[in-house]
């Protein structure tokens, strides 16, 4: 391995490391994440056991990292061989009660696939980030962590995204939970939610030129993000942040972003802005590219005769808008899946999102209050000290 190699895994190492365990755990975990989620996960896909086996995956999960689980059912429709059937879903859900009673955010990825979708690409690798975020918020608010819960954070796995399915016209899992289960539970008070993060697939990075592409009209909704695209050669060597431009929708975009940026490094991927504003309708193939993800049913929540939009942002590759430089044939492995760019992209998703619900939804504990860091479940090591670790170990190999 030539020194620039092992320069790049150790910098990938010992950024994942701030994530808050080790870091070659991290690594591990997320491979065994994906191990998970290599099979189409199709109500009538050729394995009809796959959705069902990812279902109690993510439930066993959640279970261990200590949130509190609920299942939300509901049935919807799916077109398959020339008829729409009715089939049954399940949203799973993860809760990180918080303990001064702000309003609640939420991290939430679709675990289904459609039939003819890649099942790491879309969107195992957004299950698996959302996982392992759980998985360290839960540490760095653990009896062993820095923070304190101070609101709730949410996580959500949803399941059947109709509309992904060719011809499919029911409603998909996160148009359910919008309204029959966090509505209520936000005792239908849009001054108790923060907002929604929304990981639908997030692992396509392409830095070659003419690998994005950009649907008519794209640059009439978002010019400045059309300007830089257009400049940089149409390369899909960013990730995507869609969100509104209201009020309602800022301080999660701004500390998201905040996050990010503060993290990334020269070289890592650069995140873009897609910012829809109220006053400027967005055509139809535009919308198309961005309205297939769960976070538009928040943008649409219309729980009565009037519009109640729910803040919401989408972390995204742009999907099949984007082709992917790395391609990994089916069937995949986790292993083969998980090339050093895609861990270095999934590591910055994962710590820009962490970050941000440490931010907006914990406290850190003050010098001599209970639960001090660990080694194993620390988030408080500086990427400063991690990445100057990295160039020492890198001269001294």
């Amino acid at each position: 391995m030539t020194l620039l190699n092992n320069t790049w895994t150790l910098l990938l190492l010992c950024f994942l490391a701030g994530l808050g365990l080790s870091a070659g755990q991290d690594i591990h975990q997320m491979q065994y994440h994906l191990e998970k989620l290599t099979s189409v996960r199709h109500p009538f896909g050729a394995d009809p056991n796959a959705r069902e086996a990812a279902r109690s995956y993510i439930k066993e999960q959640f279970q261990q990292y200590g949130l509190e689980v609920a299942v939300h059912t509901f049935s919807t429709t799916v077109w398959h061989q020339g008829q729409q059937r009715t089939v049954a879903g399940e949203n799973v859900i993860g809760v990180s009660e918080g303990a001064g009673g702000g309003p609640l955010l939420l991290v939430g990825a679709d675990y289904d696939t459609a039939l003819n979708r890649h099942p790491l690409e879309d969107n195992g690798a957004g299950v698996g980030a959302m996982l392992e975020v759980a998985r360290n918020y839960m540490a760095a608010t653990g009896p062993d962590g820095v923070f304190t819960r101070n609101s709730t954070v949410i996580f959500v796995a949803f399941d059947l995204n109709t509309l992904e399915y060719d011809g499919s016209t029911g409603e998909p899992g996160a148009y359910h939970f919008v309204h029959q289960w966090l509505w209520p539970h936000l005792n239908q008070s849009l001054l108790k939610f923060a907002g929604a993060i929304i990981l639908d697939s997030i692992s396509k990075i392409n830095m070659d030129q003419n690998s994005q592409y950009l649907p008519q009209d794209f640059g009439k909704a978002f010019p400045s993000a059309y300007k830089r695209i257009s400049e940089d050669g149409n390369k899909g060597d960013f990730l995507a942040l869609v969100t509104r431009g209201t009020s309602q929708s800022k301080r999660l975009k701004d500390t998201f972003t905040g996050n990010y940026l503060k993290r990334r490094k020269a070289g890592l991927i650069r995140l873009q802005e897609l910012v829809v504003h109220t006053n400027s309708p967005v055509s139809i193939p535009t919308l198309e590219m961005i309205n297939h993800q769960a976070h538009y049913h928040f943008w649409t929540f219309q729980p009565s005769d009037q519009l109640t939009a729910l803040p919401a942002l989408l972390l995204t590759d742009t999907d099949f808008y984007r082709k992917s430089s790395e391609e990994c044939p089916l069937p995949c492995s986790a292993e083969a899946f998980l090339t050093r760019q895609r861990k270095q992209s999934l590591a910055l998703t994962c710590s820009g999102v962490l970050y941000t619900l440490l931010d907006m939804q914990a406290e850190r504990r003050r010098p001599g209050e209970t639960g001090e860091v660990t080694s194993g479940a620390s988030v408080g090591v500086t990427l400063a000290m991690t990445w100057l670790l990295a160039a020492v170990a890198a001269i001294l190999h």
